[in-house]
């Protein structure tokens, strides 16, 4: 019988990567990854803007069900400050806001209430989320912060830098104590003139003009900026109108701060959650003049303390504490 030999080279260089080979593969394989990081990174952030917007949504749910019990919004630090506009602000103790902070303001003047990091302090950790009026409803402490928002140090750059750790979103600081029929529409009692809007233009509204809010509209809960959230000070979860939006979700950097922009996570007095785009810098009284709602700070001249007496939520006392 004839024996047919192969040669001993032969199966081996058949199984075996030549150099060549190898380094084509090693090529393609860099080509996918440079291809595909970046779109696994997009995803990534995507899918926390949606996390973010879900746990809005949730935390709305749960001033819901608190408006159920009470009939009105939780407290907000502001509606304790601006007390002042008819008697004496009110102290703004742990466990009376929505959100479990004290802040020791008094006046214009405070002392830090918690020591730096924030989310390494024992006293904050314990009193946010988990002293808030709201915690009742919502005792997962997970929603109240951003997937985005680490903890960190905070600065003042369109990103904003780390948070505090416990808190990404804060109440409209005005609404504290009011019903949500409350908010459907206001009187001015004074002009307020000038008043600027993201992205600039300005609008004005004038003595005895009435403005209608679409529950639709009107802006309730926000992402607010680690820096103007107090974090270098008394961190709290009061939006007001000298406060700054996070816009941290499809951020768009640029040569001049003035050119970022973004999408933050807002929630309207009907419920829905949305992520608008904004210039980075975009502060709360610009927010504000879109709907027509009142402020207190103006950018410039004294604040309005007219129109803020009418609007703010006046408490009989004594302390609802």
């Amino acid at each position: 019988m004839a024996v047919v030999r192969q040669h001993p080279n032969r199966a081996a260089g058949r199984s075996a990567f030549t150099l060549v080979e190898l380094l084509v593969v090693i090529a393609i394989v860099g080509l996918l990854i440079a291809i595909l990081v970046p779109t696994l990174s997009r995803a990534r952030k995507q899918v926390q803007g949606v996390v973010c917007r879900s746990s809005m949504k949730q935390l709305m749910n749960g001033m819901f069900y608190y408006i159920a019990d009470h009939g009105v919004f939780p407290a907000t630090h502001s509606v304790y400050y601006f007390q002042n506009l008819f008697t004496a602000e009110w102290p703004r103790i742990s466990g009376v806001t929505w959100d479990g902070a004290r802040d020791n303001l008094h006046g214009l003047n405070f002392t830090d209430a918690y020591t730096e990091p924030h989310h390494l302090d024992p006293e904050f950790i314990r009193d946010v989320p988990g002293r808030g009026t709201l915690f009742p409803y919502l005792n997962d402490e997970g929603v109240y912060v951003c997937p985005s928002d680490r903890p960190g140090a905070q600065n003042d750059s369109p990103l904003g830098g780390g948070g505090n750790g416990r808190l990404s979103y804060s109440l409209n600081a005005y609404v504290g104590f009011k019903a949500p029929d409350q908010l459907q529409s206001f009187t001015y009692a004074a002009d307020a003139l000038d008043n600027p809007l993201p992205g600039g233009g300005t609008r004005s509204f004038y003595a005895g003009q009435q403005v209608n809010y679409s529950a639709a509209d009107f802006m309730t809960m926000f992402e607010e900026h680690p820096a103007f959230h107090l974090n270098a000070a008394f961190p709290e979860g009061n939006f007001n109108g000298i406060d700054r939006i996070a816009v941290r979700h499809g951020f768009q950097a640029a040569a001049g701060d003035d050119g970022a922009k973004g999408r933050a996570s807002i929630a309207y007095l009907d419920g829905h959650v949305a992520s608008p785009f904004y210039p980075a810098l975009t502060e709360g009284r610009e927010l504000f003049a879109e709907v027509g709602q009142p402020f207190y700070w103006r950018q410039s001249g004294p604040p309005d303390r007219v129109n803020m007496s009418v609007f703010i939520k006046r408490l009989s006392g004594p302390c609802p504490w």
